[in-house]
């Protein structure tokens, strides 16, 4: 919890320094689930029955809203927005951390490694998400034809699946960071931060799954009772507010580990 009670307290004393931010990722969160497939997987349970169809499943844990040709494109949109979202965030943070600047010209000076390393980083992410939703809707599907308790099973067979990929993430969750204090190669950034990162391991696997599992919760909670328009709304922000806690967590772990003095607290 260190992490993410350090990064709550960086929201609140700089807000408004990171609600562009802010806002973008909720912006760019809200066309890239597939809220049709959740509504159709809710409606099954509804009914008593349990979904045992793979094309929603998958769709529903796929990082990607392929419902028809706009959501693909708006999607596409989305992951370049959060891409130079991050870019942009952690430049920001970085500049007012270690040197107490928020001009606009020293975040630019950064912005450019960020943007390649982030753009790397975002599409690592994405297959792995995908290969993992794959074969996450292969268990759910193969689980659904069999009684409804051994479909439990299934589901925290998902479950774990889904905290393993969390806590492998959490060994390079330093990486950008990384390369943007030290302008390290990409290999030698990569090796770097995951030496340091193993050493808080757990710490970081708390900073990227509770936001996470939060999100999960509110949106859920929203598209089962007040159905699929409040869902989008609350999924937006639930996961655009998840996004931009893990991100500047991730600065905030990596100024830990290597005792950054904290500019940005120092009153003049």
């Amino acid at each position: 919890m260190k992490y993410i009670i350090e990064t709550l307290k960086y929201f609140k004393n700089n807000f408004l320094l990171l609600l562009p931010s802010l806002a973008v990722s909720i912006l760019a969160f809200a066309p890239i689930i597939d809220y049709s497939a959740a509504e159709n997987i809710l409606h099954s349970f509804s009914d008593g029955k349990i979904s045992d169809s793979f094309t929603e499943w998958f769709k529903l844990f796929m990082p990607f809203n392929s419902h028809n040709w706009l959501t693909i494109v708006l999607s596409i949109v989305a992951y370049i927005a959060l891409v130079l979202d991050v870019a942009y965030t952690h430049s920001m943070v970085d500049k007012h951390i270690r040197f107490g600047s928020r001009s606009f010209r020293s975040i630019i000076s950064s912005f450019t490694i960020n943007f390649v390393y982030g753009l790397i980083c975002m599409i690592v992410i994405a297959v792995a998400v995908l290969m993992l939703a794959l074969l996450m809707a292969v268990i759910m599907k193969a689980f659904a034809l069999a009684p409804a308790y051994v479909f439990i099973v299934g589901a925290v067979i998902c479950a774990i699946l889904a905290a393993l990929a969390v806590f492998i993430a959490g060994h390079f969750f330093l990486w950008l960071p990384c390369a943007e204090i030290t302008g390290f190669k990409m290999s030698e950034a990569l090796y770097s931060s995951y030496a340091q990162a193993r050493t808080i391991r757990w710490r970081n696997f708390v900073a990227i799954a509770l936001p996470l599992v939060l999100a999960v919760t509110v949106t859920s909670l929203f598209a089962a009772f007040l159905g699929t328009a409040a869902a989008v709304i609350a999924g937006a922000v639930s996961f655009g507010c998840a996004y931009m806690i893990i991100v500047v967590s991730s600065y905030m772990a990596y100024a830990d580990v290597e005792g950054i003095e904290r500019e940005d607290l120092k009153k003049y």
